[in-house]
């Protein structure tokens, strides 16, 4: 069995670079880890009056892109009051890097319809 020590000291947040050839160069893009995408999913949603959940669409794409963004040791590259500083860059570059960081932390839009069912009501 594992131990405790065993199970937080393991490097288990992979990444994967990628060709920014738009911005000149590759950037670095990594796991989530649970507090992350708790915040990120925390970030993009709000419960209505009636106590329904709804999904937040301002600066969806580069609230994911901005907690995945991460130099070499994984420290991110902006925080969450420059997201909206990523959001004024290229559409077409930012949803390419939106979709990379889904397929590398396994999200779906099932995952995102899952998510506001089970927001519902909670709060």
């Amino acid at each position: 069995m594992l131990t405790k020590e065993q199970i937080l000291s393991a490097q288990d947040l992979e990444y994967q670079d990628v060709d920014v050839a738009e911005w000149g160069g590759n950037i670095r893009l990594w796991q989530l880890t649970v507090g992350d995408r708790d915040a990120f999913e925390e970030s993009i949603s709000k419960l209505t009056a009636s106590g329904k959940a709804e999904i937040i669409r301002e600066n969806f794409r580069s609230k994911l892109v901005a907690r995945c963004l991460g130099d070499e040791q994984g420290n991110r590259l902006f925080s969450d009051k420059e997201i909206a500083q990523l959001a004024r860059k290229s559409a077409k570059v930012v949803d390419k890097l939106f979709m990379k960081c889904q397929e590398i932390n396994g999200m779906s839009e099932e995952d995102e319809e899952r998510f506001v069912k089970n927001s519902e009501g909670e709060g």
